[in-house]
């Protein structure tokens, strides 16, 4: 499915991915703990380097593929809990 869906191998997921769901079967979903910091790191659409990115940047980033991210507390108690109340 990884493949498939996000042009990714398995062990290479990113949130880059999202540019490669042109179908929108996939939900681009945040925890708001990953939100507060201002620079995060991630693989490139494969696992051989990292790449840095303005949190805010990757919102951005991730809108202008349709993928506009669902922020949710993953912490919660009882399990993740999204914004608007869906788990």
């Amino acid at each position: 499915m990884l493949g498939e869906a996000l042009g990714v191998e398995a062990g290479s997921v990113t949130p880059y991915a999202v540019m490669n769901d042109s179908e929108g079967r996939v939900r681009f979903v945040l925890d708001r703990a990953l939100l507060g910091h201002a620079l995060i790191n991630a693989h490139p659409l494969h696992n051989a380097a990292t790449t840095s990115v303005a949190t805010s940047d990757l919102v951005r980033f991730a809108a202008a593929c349709g993928h506009a991210p669902l922020v949710g507390d993953f912490d919660a108690p009882g399990g993740p809990v999204l914004d608007g109340g869906g788990t």
